[in-house]
């Protein structure tokens, strides 16, 4: 009889982490029941109901955050031009919106309200989207195997992906200017204001990793994993990536995705890469803060614990790719993985606004 986590028999994967195939398959506990190396229409349908269920809600995310945050700022605008009006007695300059717009979108408040706003998405999308799917919550932290050292460990080698895709970025833009072509960069600097660099802090370290790790690597990853841990894995990383809508940050983004992927199905759980999500982002925190402040003797030895522990996680990748296999695909999940996402019409209608507005961008920051 095949087994429900493990259809495919496939060794290089972690069966504790698979979802029960039977809901794709439902035939699968039968006598004798066989999958085929090619799936047929009905298998096709509901693999492509999971992944169109993913591009669905990641949409509605895309959607819902521009419509709130739009909302908010008409609110603030509106609410503000009547406290100003009232107070100059009713006669405001012409370009009175330009300025208060400008003014709400370099402070604090409008931060921490964007801030907020795409949290309270990630958490919406991930609640309903793993209701709809049937994957409880706490299925995402089952945690198995896992140790402070393998913590370490693992924030190391994620702190090596960071420096080593930093260059590669640096690379890519570099020929990008030689054709004369610049990449959007989005201004992540620290700001002077105390509380827009606490907002910062908070939502850099803390808020934003565990609600992305939520999304990509709880609802995204574990839906798009169905039928091959190889092809969610290198996919959500791949969305998360094209999520950030610029080729520095979707270089990290992919390249750390991927990693955070393979220890998410390797333990079973999303909290070693919240914690590698972490400490990469307080790292580039820290150097935000340190830069920005002059604190010249703060960044020198954080400078050279980050290069220490840089040093430790080439060592300690190299061992692992030594040691540890990352999921592989059998030719039965070949056919189960790509050639259906990409008939996916929801799973690409999210993917191509992304890459549309990452393109945008740049045009835009050419022109």
């Amino acid at each position: 009889m095949i087994d429900p986590k493990n259809p495919f028999a496939n060794e290089t994967e972690f069966a504790d982490y698979n979802s029960d195939y039977g809901e794709i398959v439902p035939q699968i506990r039968m006598e004798g029941c066989e999958i085929p190396l090619f799936p047929n229409a009905r298998e096709r349908r509901r693999i492509r109901k999971y992944q169109n269920i993913v591009g669905g809600y990641l949409f509605c995310h895309l959607l819902l955050m521009n419509v709130l945050t739009l909302l908010f700022m008409e609110g603030y605008l509106a609410l503000q031009k009547m406290i100003d009006s009232r107070a100059s007695g009713g006669t405001l300059p012409e370009n009175y919106l330009s300025l208060a717009s400008e003014y709400f979108e370099n402070s604090s408040s409008y931060m921490a309200v964007t801030m907020l706003v795409i949290a309270s998405c990630s958490v919406l999308v991930v609640w309903f989207g793993c209701k709809s799917t049937k994957i409880p919550i706490s299925t995402l932290f089952q945690t198995k195997e896992f140790s402070p050292s393998l913590a370490v460990s693992y924030v190391a080698i994620a702190l090596l992906l960071q420096n080593l895709t930093g260059w590669i970025a640096v690379g890519i833009d570099a020929l990008m200017e030689g054709v004369g072509v610049s990449d959007f960069t989005p201004d992540l600097g620290v700001s002077q204001n105390l509380r827009s660099v606490i907002v910062s802090f908070v939502y850099s370290v803390i808020v934003a990793p565990i609600t992305e790790e939520l999304l990509v690597r709880g609802f995204v990853m574990k839906n798009l994993c169905r039928c091959g841990q190889r092809f969610g894995i290198i996919m959500s990383a791949f969305f998360f990536g094209v999520w950030h809508e610029n080729i520095a940050q979707f270089v990290l983004a992919f390249a750390a995705g991927c990693f955070f992927g393979y220890i998410t199905v390797k333990h079973n759980s999303l909290i070693p890469s919240m914690i590698c999500h972490i400490c990469v982002n307080l790292s580039a925190e820290i150097f935000d803060i340190c830069d920005n402040y002059n604190w010249d003797m703060a960044y020198d030895i954080f400078n050279v614990l980050y290069v220490l522990m840089v040093i430790a996680g080439l060592i300690l990748l190299i061992r692992m790719m030594i040691l540890e296999r990352f999921p592989r695909s059998t030719p039965h999940q070949a056919e189960r993985g790509l050639r259906i996402a990409l008939t996916s019409p929801l799973l690409m209608l999210v993917l191509t606004c992304h890459i549309a507005s990452a393109v945008l961008m740049i045009i835009n920051e050419n022109s």
